[in-house]
């Protein structure tokens, strides 16, 4: 591990060992470097095989994006998209122990999206430090995200777009 360049992949901001051929995120699968060429390619069932062009645009018009400060988006899909530590130490200035590791999930029912204070299908607890909408705290229940809901976790700020 020593000696390794850690990077970051450009569509979730799983951080990955620099050489590695796929995100190991198995939301994303991001495949990093050259593709082959599309008449050499057939159509991979496991999206975790697809290429970033392929795995964009069969999402694009059906998911929201999570926008963080540094304009990378995140798609939500119709899986849940948990948001914590990880995805965020590089944003903050602050203590990165002020973020949970599970901190936000945001997740898509009946054709809308709407987020929860750290509750996933595994766990139902909410994070430790408070997250915001629009400057509001987050209650027990889940919330309704419209276009351009800002979400604010400790000094970080990220735009939700539907």
């Amino acid at each position: 591990m020593k000696g390794e360049t850690i990077e970051q992949c450009p569509l979730c901001s799983t951080e990955r060992v620099a050489g590695e051929t796929y995100c190991e995120n198995s939301k994303c699968g991001y495949e990093f470097g050259e593709t082959t060429k599309p008449e050499q390619q057939t159509k991979p069932q496991d999206t975790a095989l697809q290429t970033d062009e392929e795995w964009l645009k069969e999402h694009k018009e059906s998911t929201g994006k999570l926008i963080f400060p540094d304009k990378s988006p995140v798609s939500i899909d119709n899986s849940q998209r948990l948001v914590g530590r990880a995805d965020l130490k590089n944003h903050t200035k602050q203590d990165p122990m002020l973020i949970s590791r599970s901190h936000f999930t945001i997740y898509k029912k009946n054709e809308k999206y709407f987020i929860k204070d750290g509750v996933t299908n595994v766990q139902d607890r909410p994070s430790e430090h408070n997250t915001f909408v629009n400057g509001e705290k987050l209650a027990k229940d889940e919330r309704k995200l419209e276009n351009n809901d800002k979400i604010s976790v400790s000094d970080v700020e990220m735009v939700f777009e539907a």
